[in-house]
């Protein structure tokens, strides 16, 4: 129910997480210096060595899986939770930080799409993308419902109105844990093995996609109308 409650907050996170991709997109495709003030000179060079090494997303093997597992959970509970503490900022703070994930989003697979590699690229970053980038959006909705309290407190005091909207948000992001922690064992344990079959990659996809629009989206508006 409470997805149900922050669905408008969940609807303008994915708008500019959306928009922010083509946006990304659209630059890198027009400017070739694009990407590397985006991305960094260190990793495009690091990429274009793997692509002439024939191993394009070999980044993905370097690390240990266990070292790399705990690294990269940790890492998206941290992005998580300044999505939704940026929230503070009116909402503003949130936005961009959409705003900045989304167009290194879109900057990063334009860039692959120009060596040719965008099929193949999408197959594999979408393993644990599709679960880490939706709950960034996810998170992101919690800031703007706690930003929003601040903005709209409606009949309550600004600050009654902060503090349930922070509690609501809050829900949002420990509720999002297990899901980070599912996106770092799918990157650390399985993204590495980039030659695997192109059926197994879209499974994991389809299926992580599946649950995320079920259980945040289709899940509370059924709870809703059986209310």
């Amino acid at each position: 129910m409470l997805f149900y409650d922050i669905r408008k907050p969940l609807l303008y996170a994915f708008l500019i997480f959306t928009i922010s991709i083509f946006i990304g997109w659209i630059s890198a495709s027009n400017d070739p210096s694009f990407a590397r003030l985006i991305l960094g000179d260190g990793y495009v060079n690091m990429t274009l060595e793997n692509i002439e090494n024939g191993n394009p997303l070999a980044v993905y093997g370097k690390q240990g899986e266990v070292d790399m597992f705990f690294a990269i959970t940790f890492n998206n509970v941290r992005v998580s939770f300044f999505a939704f503490v940026a929230g503070i900022v009116v909402s503003i703070g949130t936005g961009f930080l959409l705003f900045q994930n989304g167009l290194m989003v879109g900057t990063f697979f334009s860039f692959l799409a120009q060596q040719g590699l965008f099929g193949s690229s999408v197959l594999i970053v979408m393993l644990h993308g599709t679960l880490e980038l939706s709950a960034i959006v996810i998170a992101g909705a919690g800031g703007f419902v706690m930003g929003n309290s601040i903005l709209f407190p409606g009949t309550y005091s600004r600050l009654e109105s902060f503090k349930r909207g922070a509690k609501k948000g809050l829900k949002v992001i420990i509720g999002l844990i297990p899901v980070f922690i599912l996106a770092g064992f799918i990157e650390s344990f399985f993204t590495r093995y980039t030659m695997m079959h192109w059926s197994i990659k879209l499974g994991v996809i389809l299926l992580s996609a599946g649950f995320i629009l079920y259980y945040f989206v289709i899940y509370p508006i059924i709870l809703h109308r059986n209310e």
